[in-house]
């Protein structure tokens, strides 16, 4: 069975941003595959993501699609107060059903859901008052509600009397059970993101666009305090239920994850592991057999013939596609990408797959962005210290550092780059020291796998670093795995250093990849931010620039200079809401 979470609370909270980023942790740290039910639907794995935007293997649930056309809709009619109600409940109806369709299809231990129809609905209900003065609800009433919603059992009137107009929420959840929709169900753990409606209307009015007809002070106020009667009823409906209260008042979004991760860890862990062998690539050897499987072709080739998929067979026909298929995203391939000369018919194809255009971008964006920097270091201290792991051939920092030689040749003696790589192939060290050699640099190589505690170890000892570079491998690398080494990198950066690192977007080559046998994780901009955010980085105010395809995205990120400020959260086994809440749904 899976764990359902909700995450709740009023527009500002912050639960879109934690109900994408908590699966994300909770899977890399707890060893379970988790979902993320929302806008977007993700499920994340230790060693491998199974679903993400524009990546899903086993397809999607037919009720996601209707969710998001109703969202579509209810942002078009928000100011309409006849119909949006419908259409807003409607899309959370069917992205429930979905959030228990992902979770069966893909296996998920854990599902996270923005926002739950039930929970919602009592929350947002109060915006919808009847004609004339009620009166005050009462916790009870809202227990009612819950039978009402969840067993369709009747509204005693002297319940209904009491409370805001429940129609639309009656009216969604009787449909979700005529049509057979498992949309209406209570999670088994809820987090509630509680703040201050002042301080919510402040975040909304920072994000831009049009407001919702129900982002104002009075609106918000009533759903907040109807939120936490709400879930003071679940506990008297349900006292399994597992309620947690946030207050994200004073919290930035790293701070709310934290405290949600630490909240969840116990429950999480006990849902057991669904592992699977941790392989960075392909399987050795299999990626040519895989090329011409039934299930290649038919579950990728045919269907994606015309989003790319069609260079794909043309990857033997070229000395770079062989090498590919041989070797994986290797050292060596990426080398014959970002050296291509006067390429022929066959090469032309491979190297105008859209990953591959990515990977040519990714080099244009990091020498670009990293020459100013190394500049402006070098011009201000007598020693740049610069780590590069996996350092590959180095293009990406060796050529802005030979674009400054060319200027001034007097700041390389300033130089001291260590480069760190797996090197599988023993291809790297002659090229990297020839290179070096010719600059005047001086260039510590460190082989070995930068997962291992001892590699972790000595790229520590010389350390700290003024610049960092953990580019190509995000992707490849187990999320566990990744996460410990960033945390490395964070603990070995210099105060003023900076981690230059990139990510990858799903896209129409994931698919193929996942049935050539590659294990991939994918992130979007702001995942990834959430991602180094955890592990030490100012993920809130890291640069990104995408390549041409938004497939590849370069991020520069500082550490964190500031120490974590002691904050307070409430973990409640049983929630009461606040004497001023009291009867005023």
């Amino acid at each position: 069975m899976t764990f359902q979470v909700a995450v709740i609370g009023i527009d500002g909270s912050g639960k879109s941003t934690l109900a994408r980023a908590l699966p994300m942790v909770l899977s890399a740290e707890c060893g379970v595959v988790a979902g993320a039910s929302g806008d977007e639907m993700w499920v994340f794995g230790p060693d491998q993501d199974h679903l993400a935007p524009g990546f899903e293997p086993l397809g999607l649930p037919l009720a996601a699609r209707i969710a998001r056309a109703c969202r579509r809709l209810a942002k078009r009619l928000s100011g309409n107060p006849r119909v949006y109600p419908y259409l807003k409940l409607g899309h959370m109806m069917f992205q429930d059903d979905a959030a228990k369709s992902v979770a069966q299809r893909y296996g998920c231990d854990v599902m996270v859901s923005d926002c739950n129809l039930v929970l919602s609905a009592m929350g947002r209900a109060s915006n919808y008052r009847r004609a004339g003065g009620h009166e005050r609800s009462r916790v009870e009433d809202l227990r009612r509600v819950f039978e009402f919603l969840v067993e369709g059992a009747p509204l005693p009137e002297d319940s209904a009397r009491r409370l805001p107009s429940l129609d639309a929420a009656g009216a969604v959840a009787t449909l979700a059970r005529t049509l057979g929709f498992d949309g209406v169900w209570l999670p088994d753990a809820v987090v509630f993101l509680d703040v201050t409606p002042e301080v919510a209307l402040e975040r909304v009015a920072a994000r831009g666009g049009a407001r919702d007809r129900h982002e104002n002070l009075a609106d918000m106020t009533r759903a907040r305090e109807t939120y936490l009667k709400a879930l003071a009823a679940l506990k008297a409906y349900r006292p399994s239920t597992a309620v947690d209260v946030i207050d994200t008042t004073s919290l930035s979004a790293r701070e709310v994850l934290d405290h949600a991760v630490e909240l969840l860890r116990d429950r999480v862990a006990r849902r057991g592991v669904n592992s699977q062998q941790q392989v960075l690539g392909a399987p050795a050897g299999e990626t040519a057999r895989r090329a011409v499987s039934p299930a290649y072709l038919a579950h990728h080739l045919v269907p994606r013939f015309f989003a790319g998929a069609w260079r794909e067979p043309f990857f033997l026909l070229s000395p770079m596609g062989r090498l590919l298929l041989r070797e994986g995203y290797s050292a060596g391939v990426m080398r014959e990408i970002y050296d291509a000369r006067d390429p022929n018919l066959f090469e032309r194809i491979f190297l105008g797959y859209a990953l591959h255009r990515a990977v040519a971008d990714r080099l244009e964006i990091l020498v670009a962005n990293i020459e100013p920097d190394l500049t402006w270091r070098l011009e201000q201290h007598s020693r740049v210290r610069i780590l590069t792991a996996p350092s590959g051939f180095a293009y990406d920092v060796l050529r802005p550092l030979e674009s400054i030689a060319a200027e001034r040749p007097e700041l390389m003696q300033r130089v001291e780059l260590v480069a760190a790589d797996l090197d599988p192939h023993g291809e790297l060290a002659s090229p990297l020291k020839a290179r070096a050699a010719r600059l005047g640099i001086d260039i510590q190589l460190l082989k070995g796998d930068l997962t291992a505690p001892e590699m972790q170890a000595r790229i520590a000892d010389h350390g700290p670093y003024d610049v960092a570079l953990f580019v190509g491998l995000s992707s490849w690398l187990p999320r566990p795995e990744a996460i410990r080494h960033l945390r490395m990198l964070a603990a070995n950066l210099r105060r003023d250093g900076v981690l230059v690192t990139d990510c990858f977007s799903p896209a129409a080559y994931s698919a193929g990849g996942r049935q050539l046998g590659y294990r991939a994780h994918y992130y979007s901009p702001s995942l990834y931010r959430c991602l180094l955010e955890r592990c030490g980085f100012d993920g809130a105010g890291a640069e990104v620039e995408s390549g041409r395809d938004r497939i590849n995205h370069v991020v520069l990120a500082e550490p964190l200079r500031v120490q974590r400020a002691p904050t307070t959260y409430a973990r409640t086994g049983n929630v009461a809401p606040p004497a001023h809440a009291i009867g005023t749904a």
